[in-house]
C-alpha cells in the first residue's frame, strides 16, 4: 500500500462530494510505500494524518527539515528503513525532495492562478 500525495487549493464551495479542496499538482513521486511512515514521521517532525489537508505553512517547513535531516543525519533514521525491502531512507529523502522541488523550482501557480502559499497537501 501507498500513500497518495496531492497539492490543492481550498475552494469556496464544496464538489458534490463535500470536498472543498481542487487538486493542482500530482507530483511525481505521488505514492511512496507506507513502509516509510516511521521515517517520513520522525525526520519531518510531523504526526500527519493521512487523508487530511495541511497548508502550506505546516507542511512545507516539514518536508525542509525531513529533507535536511535525511541529508545530514542518516545515521539517526537508517533504523527506519522497513525490513521487508519495501522503502529505503533514500527513497523518502527523494520523494521529499521531488515534492519540495515540484513546488518551488518548477512551480509557475499554474499560469499564476494561485500563489504558493495558498496550497495544501494531503497524504
Amino acid at each position: 500500500m501507498s500513500y497518495d500525495v496531492r497539492f490543492a487549493v481550498e475552494t469556496v464551495k464544496p464538489n458534490k462530494y463535500g470536498e472543498r479542496f481542487a487538486v493542482v499538482l500530482i507530483p511525481e513521486h505521488d505514492t511512496p510505500t507506507y513502509n516509510l511512515a516511521k521515517m517520513f514521521r520522525k525526520s519531518m517532525g510531523w504526526d500527519y494524518v493521512q487523508g487530511e489537508w495541511y497548508p502550506f505553512d505546516v507542511f512545507m517547513p516539514a518536508i525542509e527539515r525531513g529533507i535536511h535531516e535525511l541529508t545530514f543525519n542518516p545515521e539517526k533514521y537508517e533504523r527506519y528503513n522497513p525490513p521487508n525491502g519495501w522503502g529505503t531512507l533514500e527513497g523518502a529523502l527523494e520523494a521529499m525532495r521531488n515534492w519540495y522541488h515540484e513546488l518551488t523550482d518548477r512551480w509557475d501557480g499554474i499560469q499564476n492562478m494561485w500563489d504558493l502559499k495558498d496550497i495544501w497537501m494531503r497524504w
